[in-house]
Order: structure tokens, then sequence, then C-alpha cells
């Protein structure tokens, strides 16, 4: 049973992370690897500057692969809904 979980974690962990850099790759209109606000807004028009900011952890001005993941598993992307 302990096996089964780990593994279903496991999986779930990969999965989860693979659509986040699958997400990025989307979004990442001039294919820089970083996303800028402004491929973020139009990603995800309720995004705002005070967001980006959250996510933007290490204050580059971008949002990378990891931050966005962070973002994503914490739901800090913004819904219109």
């Amino acid at each position: 049973m302990k096996k089964i979980v780990t593994y279903t974690a496991t999986a779930i962990a990969l999965t989860l992370a693979a659509t986040a850099v699958s997400a990025q790759s989307e979004i990442d209109a001039d294919g820089d690897g970083l996303l800028s606000y402004n491929e973020l807004l139009a990603a995800y028009p309720a995004m705002t500057e005070e967001n980006f900011t959250a996510i933007d952890t290490n204050s580059d001005g971008a949002v990378d692969a990891d931050e966005l993941k962070v973002a994503t598993d914490a739901g800090m992307l913004p819904t219109d809904g």
C-alpha cells in the first residue's frame, strides 16, 4: 500500500512539473525560456503587476520554469472566474 501511494504521488508530481514546463513553452512568445509580465498577461488576462511580482520570487523581472511551477502549485495564477 505504501509503495502505491509513493508511486502515485511521484507520478502526480512529475505530471505537474511537465504541465508547468509545457505551459511555459506555450506562453513564451519570444522563446527566451522566461516569461515576461506581458507574456503572462496575454495568457492570464486577470494578471496584475502585483501577481507578477509575487510569482517572480527572485525579482529579476521574469518568471522562470521553477517560479511558474511554484505559482501553479500554489494556485497563484489568476483566473477570470
